[in-house]
């Protein structure tokens, strides 16, 4: 199940092509983003908005979730696209052009 909380956080973001640091998403969910645990777990909550907006056919909202000291790598962006063979040759490349897509569909709304 997808985290409510968090994804209506990301989805306002995306409308306001605004992005979203890795500790806000973590308080909001109640997690504490200095623990490697629950940065995990946000990793978790990330991959499976990702995994449902690729089954809808939309841009990977996660793209516009932005480090504050956390390492992108270890988030779960770009695990989520080598797993779907949707990386480029560059990650970071990928991640910028996934986020400007995120940004045109969600501002779209």
């Amino acid at each position: 199940m997808i985290h409510p909380a968090v994804y209506k956080h990301l989805t306002t973001a995306a409308k306001a092509r605004a992005t979203v640091t890795h500790a806000a998403l973590c308080r909001l969910a109640n997690l504490d983003p200095g623990s490697p645990d629950d940065v995990k777990i946000l990793g978790l909550i990330l991959d499976e908005i990702a995994a449902g907006e690729a089954a809808e056919g939309r841009p990977l909202l996660p793209a516009i979730v932005v480090g504050d000291g956390i390492d992108p790598t270890a988030t779960g962006l770009y695990r989520y696209a080598r797993r779907g063979g949707q990386e480029g040759a560059d990650e970071a490349a990928f991640v910028a052009a996934e986020r400007e897509r995120a940004f045109d569909h969600w501002a779209k709304g």
